[in-house]
């Protein structure tokens, strides 16, 4: 559907997002969040691959694989991170899993929320962080978790992402699609 974001970044639409996609187990994709204030290197969405719109409504399949899926890219994610960047090792992968779109969006589309929900996806935010990124925040419990985002701009600049073609970006995505057996 044209109104869904979640199908155009699986079916490679929008600027950078066909070098971004990492094809999962159990109807999931992971992909590298788009440039803008907000994003920075590391900041992925892990997605179904299908309109499904809340965790009650996922089947056997994307049930079974969602938390091997985590574990996997909590293990690959940091050895990629390793490898890229020695000095500032990941301390903390957060999982955000809000759903909202079917809400906010609702009088933006002036569509039902019956309609919403036939688009929507069920979608979490992974938020890397860093221990520089933690020193850059001051380790202050208010600017961590969710609010990670609002600080991206004190985040060290090697981390702030302004292209959706961004190089480190295509490299970091490139080395988890390589260990999730990902070939183009």
């Amino acid at each position: 559907m044209e109104k869904c974001e979640c199908c155009k970044i699986i079916k490679g639409c929008g600027e950078g997002y066909q070098k971004k996609l990492v094809e999962l187990d159990g109807g999931w994709v992971l992909s590298h969040c788009g440039a803008g204030e907000k994003t920075y290197l590391g900041r992925l969405i892990l997605q179904t691959k299908i309109h499904i719109h809340d965790f009650d409504k996922l089947g056997q399949q994307e049930q079974e694989s969602l938390g091997t899926n985590i574990k996997l890219i909590n293990e690959h994610l940091r050895k990629c991170w390793t490898e890229m960047f020695p000095e500032d090792p990941i301390e903390l992968i957060h999982c955000a899993y809000l759903n909202e779109t079917p809400y906010i969006h609702r009088h933006t589309y002036l569509w039902n929320k019956a309609q919403l929900f036939a688009v929507s996806h069920v979608h979490m935010h992974l938020l890397t962080r860093t221990q520089k990124m933690g020193e850059a925040l001051g380790y202050c419990a208010e600017k961590i978790g969710w609010h990670l985002l609002d600080y991206v701009a004190k985040f060290p600049d090697k981390y702030k992402v302004t292209s959706n073609n961004d190089e480190r970006v295509i490299r970091l995505m490139n080395k988890l699609k390589k260990l999730f057996g990902n070939v183009d």
